[in-house]
């Protein structure tokens, strides 16, 4: 069993090496940061495993119960709407077929995590023209590509054994699939359909999100917004009484509203050491502590002291955004790009109401982070355009002087 478990690992270890295979039209310089994004995501993947190992977590719990459990308990649990139970499925062959180790299975997700992140990646080539250029631009000296793509947070939360590593995936290949629907109408339908049985809210977000984007689309024809518009619409009427009944919320009334906010505030701030009373802050308040903190006068840890250096530089960054034609920078954008935009400011502004706890905002807020930082690297993109526009418009004027 041991052998089976080496050789297991050293698969996936190649596999996942030679994941960036399947999407063509890297060069040598996409090639050296993938590489080592790879090594540090595996890296950083076996620190959360021995982190886990240590302090214990619910990725532990995913692993021995899908030992535990019959396939037909696990199917049953999936039935009553249970996203444990989908966990436990993911996990059954590898854990209870193969008997495979925790570590194993931990190393299985590590690469299914990388694989978001060179979704990401790809987004970016796809869909930005001057992204190698935009790494003159630093912060704190360090170059913004791909500098932030190596935020520790952003790694660690998504090369976990559980929910969060999947579901990240499936936003990521949400996002690399509606920039080409027609070639990647499968994908979009797996991303779906897998972020439903895990937090079927996220999904509902990644089509409100789209469906806005679509309408602010300036090149599609009007017939083509209202059959996408329509089509995400019914899908998303369709999912709204689902996670109503998920979040266990009545209706959308204020009060209710508001009861159920300040309840699941206070059941989240009080799980745990890094819990916080946001009963008397303002909303716009609530909204910088989900995106960025904990800053340093939250240092409690280890884990606090990296998260601050990491919110800090988010924190930098999005000030530049503001300040860097966002809204020109909108209008100039396509369809993915705008999708991203509304997808980070629905996480932001619905999850700062709920979360009371650092540490859970730090592990929910991951794929909403590298939907702002997909957006910011697009105003430094747009910027370099405009600056080249206007250069070859001197130059053409100075060329005309001289004749």
């Amino acid at each position: 069993m041991f052998l089976l478990n080496i050789f297991f690992c050293v698969i996936l270890f190649i596999a996942g090496l030679y994941l960036k295979k399947i999407y063509a039209g890297y060069s040598k310089y996409d090639h050296k940061i993938l590489n080592w994004l790879y090594i540090y995501h595996v890296a950083i993947g076996i620190v959360f495993y021995y982190y886990v190992m240590a302090y214990g977590g619910d990725a532990t719990v995913y692993w021995d119960k899908a030992v535990q459990f019959s396939f037909t308990d696990i199917i049953t649990m999936i039935s009553n709407g249970s996203a444990t139970g989908f966990i436990l499925l993911v996990n059954y062959v590898p854990a209870q077929v193969l008997k495979l180790s925790f570590f194993s299975g931990s190393f299985l997700y590590i690469v299914l995590g990388y694989w978001g992140v060179l979704l990401f990646y790809n987004i970016i080539k796809e869909i930005l023209p001057h992204y190698t250029y935009i790494s003159k631009y630093k912060l704190l000296f360090i170059p913004i590509f791909p500098g932030l793509l190596f935020l520790p947070n952003l790694h660690f939360w998504t090369s976990g054994l559980g929910k969060d590593t999947i579901l990240f995936f499936c936003v990521a290949l949400f996002m690399h699939s509606i920039i080409n629907m027609k070639k990647r109408f499968i994908g979009l339908i797996v991303s779906m359909a897998f972020g439903f049985f895990i937090r079927p809210h996220i999904v509902l977000f990644l089509m409100i999100s789209f469906g806005i984007a679509t309408l602010f689309d300036a090149k599609m024809k009007a017939y083509q917004k209202i059959l996408i518009v329509a089509v995400f619409a019914s899908l998303a009427f369709y999912l709204f009484s689902y996670v109503m009944n998920f979040v266990k919320l009545e209706s959308l009334d204020t009060q209710t509203i508001e009861a159920y906010s300040a309840n699941k505030t206070r059941v989240l701030s009080s799980s745990s050491g890094s819990g916080i009373d946001l009963s008397s802050y303002s909303y716009p308040a609530k909204v910088f502590t989900f995106l960025y903190r904990p800053l340093f006068f939250d240092i409690n840890g280890v884990l606090a002291v990296v998260s601050s250096f990491e919110n800090l530089m988010l924190l930098i960054f999005s000030i530049k955004i503001i300040f860097n034609n966002p809204i020109s920078t909108f209008k100039a954008s396509n369809r993915a790009i705008k999708s991203l935009l509304f997808f980070f400011l629905l996480g932001a502004l619905t999850f700062s109401l709920i979360l009371g706890n650092l540490g859970i905002m730090l592990r929910q807020k991951v794929p909403f982070i590298f939907a702002l930082i997909i957006f910011g690297y697009t105003t430094y993109s747009y910027e370099l355009s405009l600056k080249r526009r206007a250069f070859l418009q001197r130059k053409k004027m100075q060329e005309g002087l001289s004749k």
